[in-house]
């Protein structure tokens, strides 16, 4: 069930061009800092990792301003993206490969990125201490019904190449697994650099009518998907 929600979940934003861009988003933010990074001034992975996320969130907050179908702002430094009914957090993976597995993400390292896994196995009895916006509680009202997603990103500093899962978070208290459902979403491929047009039909209400930025974002068949979850 959750599986197939996510797919329809990840056919809307795309079609709406949202998806896209977000992973657009990121792969400009990755490479820009890559290409400023200098270890013999102290830069590491955490300065990189640490500063991609941050110049991610701020960008994706001023690209989304210039359209009226999306809410996207900072809360406790941490971006929260609103469309279509759904309310997304993102967070780069551990580790410095662009294989990094979805499965090691840690929601534990942020109480605000730990509101939307709670929320979405609770449905809305919400840890103590946690207050949600009214946008936020209206997203995620439907009984049985996840509303909250994640988009989990791997950088290489070597290629350059950004992989991007999104899925479903899900509280790993009593040793669950982190997410309900997920699937990659975007994997850097050369020469591979395909723009995705929206799907005919959706009429977003916008202030500008901004070109989809070029950037594939695949989905991973039955087969992958099932070798993705076996390896967890």
């Amino acid at each position: 069930m959750h599986e197939d929600l996510l797919a329809e979940v990840t056919s809307d934003w795309t079609a709406s061009g949202v998806l896209p861009e977000l992973v657009g988003l990121l792969r400009d933010v990755w490479r820009t800092n890559l290409d400023r990074h200098e270890p013999a001034l102290g830069d590491d992975a955490v300065t990189l990792g640490m500063g991609s996320a941050r110049n991610f969130a701020n960008r994706t907050v001023q690209e989304f301003a210039r359209r009226t179908d999306v809410v996207a702002d900072l809360q406790g430094n941490s971006l929260r993206v609103v469309h279509l009914g759904r309310v997304l957090r993102a967070s780069k993976l551990p580790g410095k490969s662009v294989d990094a597995s979805p499965y090691s993400v840690d929601w534990e390292s942020s109480a605000t990125r730990h509101q939307g896994p709670a929320a979405n196995s609770q449905q809305l009895e919400l840890f103590d201490g946690f207050e949600l916006p009214d946008e936020e509680l209206e997203a995620n009202s439907r009984a049985n019904s996840p509303r909250y997603l994640h988009l989990a990103w791997a950088g290489d500093a070597e290629t350059g190449d950004i992989a991007a899962h999104l899925g479903f978070p899900r509280d790993t208290k009593d040793g669950a697994e982190p997410w309900f459902a997920v699937r990659l979403v975007h994997r850097d491929l050369p020469g591979d650099q395909l723009p995705i047009v929206p799907a005919t039909g959706y009429d977003a209400d916008r202030f500008d009518q901004r070109p989809v930025p070029p950037i594939a974002v695949r989905l991973r068949d039955a087969e992958q998907q099932a070798a993705g979850s076996d390896g967890a």
